[in-house]
């Protein structure tokens, strides 16, 4: 059975390897970001994304039901990033000609003509955000932290998506400390749909492994079909009890003497050992019912 392409959200401060992340994941994918915010997935991931500008959250509606009617194109995700910035510049265009019910109503109405676009848009949707910490209304009602988002959007984008994903560091993770977090919460808004992040947490920062987990096959850059090849051989090598440091370095350096470049080596090393993290914690999961 087909599974429906997954929606999901991730947010986050500046510069938590967000976009990054992103770039490694959907190579095929196309970029709907302001200019110059894509340069992380050109230095390091070391491609050049397909992208398009967008001003408000009504633009990428219009671009994803445009995209819904073309049988034949080459992109199998869209990624949003960020849709903080959208949601920003819907509500400063609303807030001109509306006020009250109104405004919070046309501002709800936009986000739910976008979350109908992405459900049949059938290609997966990445939604990227900035993070904004718990707060308190004047009412005294307490608001969990999540996407920064106007009104009461921080709880209803999150409830359209899959999965919802918060960005943290762990410094003692190495050589990449950048972890999904998703676990219950009554500060931060997180969920998992597809319980693979969930069972988890904390999940290395690599959606792409995180989907394959849950079943999905997301594909390579087109430059780039090897890879699955060699994570898989490297993750397996891991699993079955190959010291980490020797066996990746190894795989690193036969790669380079291939005249594979270091930023496509590094990406294979890098989706091998999280694949590797993420299956022995699956399997260390289904080990008990009780922990």
């Amino acid at each position: 059975m087909k599974k429906d392409p997954a929606l999901v959200l991730t947010y986050g401060p500046s510069g938590a390897g967000k976009t990054t992340d992103l770039g490694y994941s959907f190579p095929n994918g196309i970029f709907i970001a302001a200019r110059g915010a894509l340069q992380p997935v050109r230095s390091l991931c070391g491609y050049e994304p397909h992208t398009m500008e967008a001003s408000i959250i009504d633009d990428a509606t219009k671009f994803l039901e445009k995209l819904a009617k073309i049988k034949n194109h080459d992109f199998d995700a869209v990624v949003v990033d960020d849709f903080s910035f959208l949601a920003e510049q819907q509500f400063a265009v609303y807030d001109k000609r509306f006020s009250g019910f109104t405004l919070w109503g046309k501002l709800r109405d936009s986000a739910i003509a976008f979350r109908n676009a992405a459900r049949y848009a059938d290609v997966h949707v990445i939604l990227n955000c900035w993070e904004q910490a718990p707060k308190m209304k004047q009412d005294g009602t307490r608001v969990r932290g999540g996407p920064m988002l106007s009104g009461k959007l921080p709880e209803q984008i999150p409830a359209m998506c899959d999965m919802v994903l918060r960005c943290a560091h762990e410094p003692m993770r190495k050589p990449w400390p950048g972890v999904y977090r998703c676990h219950y919460s009554t500060d931060y808004v997180m969920k998992d749909r597809f319980n693979v992040a969930t069972r988890i947490d904390p999940a290395p920062m690599n959606l792409a492994e995180i989907l394959r987990a849950a079943g999905y096959e997301i594909s390579r850059h087109t430059d780039l079909a090897w890879q699955e090849d060699v994570v898989e051989k490297v993750c397996v090598m891991l699993l079955d009890g190959g010291v980490v440091a020797e066996t990746v370095n190894s795989a690193y350096k036969e790669l380079l003497d291939g005249g594979v470049t270091p930023a496509a080596a590094r990406w294979t090393m890098r989706d091998a050992l999280d694949r590797s993290v993420i299956r022995r914690a699956v399997s260390a999961d289904d080990s008990v019912f009780i922990s």
